[in-house]
Order: C-alpha cells, then structure tokens, then sequence
C-alpha cells in the first residue's frame, strides 16, 4: 500500500510539473490570448472588448498566422483611438471586419482609410458573431456617439438568418403582433472560467487547447455560438417565413437610425470563395440564395449602394489566381479580399466628384 502511494504521488507530480513545464513554453508562443468582452453591455457592440489589452492571435494546432496587437479605447482591434462627434466612415460586420487576422493596413477599413488619404477617417467596428440585428442596434450606438458621414456595412453567410435567434449577449429580432421588434438580452451572468481569467489571466494550456484545439468545455465560453443556438431552436433558418419581413424592417429603419441617407450607406455581401477556386469545395449556405437575392434587390431599390462580390472575386481570380483568404486554413479574408472589399466600397461612395458622404462632414439624411 505504501508502494502505491509512493508510485501514484511521484506519478501525480510528473504530471504537475509536465503540466507547468508546457505552461511555461505556450507563454513563450503565439497563443490567443488576451481578449476581455466589455462589461458595459449597454454600450456592446459599440464597446467591444474591454479597452487597452494587449493580446494574440494564431490559428490551428500549429500557431499559424500569428498576429500581436492592442485594443484601443472602445475595445476594437485598431491602433488609434476613436473620437466622439468625429464623423467618420464606419465598417460595422462580423469577425471579418474584427480583423484578428490580418495587420491593420490590410483590412477593409484600414485600406478604405489609405484610400481616402486619412488613415484615422475610418473606423472598424466588427465583433464576431454579429448579424444585421446586432448592425442595426449597432448602427444607432454609433450614430449617437460619432455622427457618421458614411458607413460600409459586410454581410457575411448567415448575417440574416442568424438575427432571428434569441441568444443571450446579442440583440434579435422578433414578431410582435402585426410588426416587428428588436430585442437585447444584455450578457449579465459571465461564465465561471471568465471570471478567473479576470482575476488571474489566461491560461496558455487552457486556451490552446480552446482557441487553437476547438476543445472547450461546455458552457465555458463567454457566449454560445449562434449557429448551435438555431440548431437547438429546431428553426429552419432557410426557409423561415419570418425573414423576408426581417429584411423590409432592417432596410427600412436602416437610414434613420444611422442618420444616413441610402446614397451613403454600402452593402457588400460576401460569397463562398472556396467555390470559386474549386467547386466541389463549395458548403452549404445557411442564408438562401433567393434570401440574399431579395436583400440585393430590395436596398438597390431603396437607395443604397450594394455590392455582390462574389462575380467581383470570380474576375479577379480569373485574372490573377491570387487566393482572397487563408485557404484552406480559414475562410476569413486576407489582405487580397480586403483589397477588393475596400476598393469596392471606395468606388461605390466616391466614385462621383463631389463631397457628398465624406469624412469629417455631416450631411442631411434625406
């Protein structure tokens, strides 16, 4: 029986000191690490994570695409601060626009910001997991604290669909008799393993293993994905009649509540790059494509500038057979993609002489 102690207590200290031993080495590599959602969650997604961290990016088992960086003073990935009253251009989408991925110059907003001469006119606003209910709350955070000139808005794979879901930490919409609401359950009960991160740091293992691996425990994120929250709800996010209507609401609160009128607001809807490169490679969507289409035609209609990048990317490829992501590590844009994002929406604003829509200056919204 002593033998047996002796045996599993020396074995149990391996373990320990193997453990603290590969600790001690992730410190030394690029693991994610470092990002904190903001705790004014009145003011999210206009405050993204909490200001003034410094963290990490990689991607995969191997710690591919490493990137460093510091959020600035209303928590989004940018190396300047954002003003109040401002007037900026504003980019507002999902992990794309985030950018963990990508330098800053390469990103849309930072490139539509070279373009226009004035690297600090243009200003970032994407937190992953968003969808056009949580652009639409965003949309008038941002009017009443910056007083936007223009906006970019990104709609990614899912963006519609997605807003329909009642998830904790994100706004949605919903059918309230004969109209419709837009909802927020604000995220007022963090996970456990969140709350000991703030008080003592990440843990390199841990987040490898979360981040890097996929192998999170459950309910220890921040929040869940909203994909597995539709797959739960039982809702056919295809064929969901409730969409259409969500699409005429969207579009036409849009304007007033950024303070835009349509000439100034651009659309750009993503596609599934992968298909273009080889189409057997091409997934499932989750928004359908008659959806995306009656979204296209619907704010054309109204007035807006919109953007399908997909024979964009098609041209472009054709011509270069430059890839615009990460393939076939990640689908999220490179600098490539965000080149023909920027250039795109550049064009589509200021492709006219004149002042209309630029930044520093504010414009009647009719």
């Amino acid at each position: 029986m002593r033998k047996f102690a002796s045996a599993t207590g020396w074995l149990t200290l391996g373990v320990v000191l193997a453990l603290a031993l590969l600790e001690l080495v992730l410190r030394f590599l690029p693991v994610p690490m470092g990002l904190y959602r903001t705790q004014r969650y009145d003011e999210w997604p206009l405050q993204s994570y909490e200001p003034k961290l410094a963290y990490t990016y990689s991607k995969s088992w191997a710690l591919r695409n490493a990137h460093r960086g510091m959020t600035n003073n209303y928590g989004h990935i940018a190396p300047f601060d954002f003003h109040k009253d401002s007037a900026p251009v504003i980019v507002l989408g999902d992990s794309f626009v985030e950018g963990l991925m990508n330098t800053y110059p390469e990103t849309l907003q930072g490139r539509l910001g070279t373009l226009l001469g004035d690297p600090q006119s243009v200003y970032g606003l994407g937190v992953s997991g968003l969808s056009i209910s949580d652009y639409l709350a965003l949309s008038r955070l941002a009017r009443d604290e910056f007083k936007p000139a223009a906006a970019v808005l990104l709609l990614s794979d899912g963006d519609i669909s997605e807003s329909v879901i009642d998830q904790t930490g994100h706004y949605w919409f919903s059918v309230r008799g004969d109209g419709m609401a837009l909802n927020y359950r604000p995220l007022d009960n963090d996970s456990v393993f969140r709350a000991l991160r703030m008080r003592i740091g990440d843990i390199s293992l841990y987040r490898y293993l979360q981040v890097n691996l996929g192998l999170s425990l459950p309910r220890l994120s921040v929040w869940p994905k909203r994909k597995a929250a539709a797959a739960a709800s039982g809702v056919d996010e295809r064929t969901d009649a409730r969409l259409y209507p969500v699409v005429d609401y969207f579009l036409h609160n849009l304007p007033a509540t950024l303070g835009l009128p349509p000439r100034c607001v651009v659309f750009l809807l993503d596609s599934d790059r992968y298909a273009i490169y080889k189409p057997e490679q091409a997934s499932k969507r989750i928004d359908d494509p008659r959806l995306r289409g009656y979204f296209q035609r619907e704010a054309t209609a109204q007035g807006f500038r919109v953007a399908d990048l997909d024979p964009i990317f098609r041209e472009a490829y054709a011509r270069d057979q430059v890839k615009f992501d990460y393939w076939p590590l990640d689908r999220h844009w490179n600098g490539a993609g965000h080149d023909v994002a920027a250039t795109t929406a550049y064009r589509l604003l200021y492709g006219t002489p004149g002042e209309s829509c630029r930044p520093g200056k504010r414009i009647a919204t009719q």
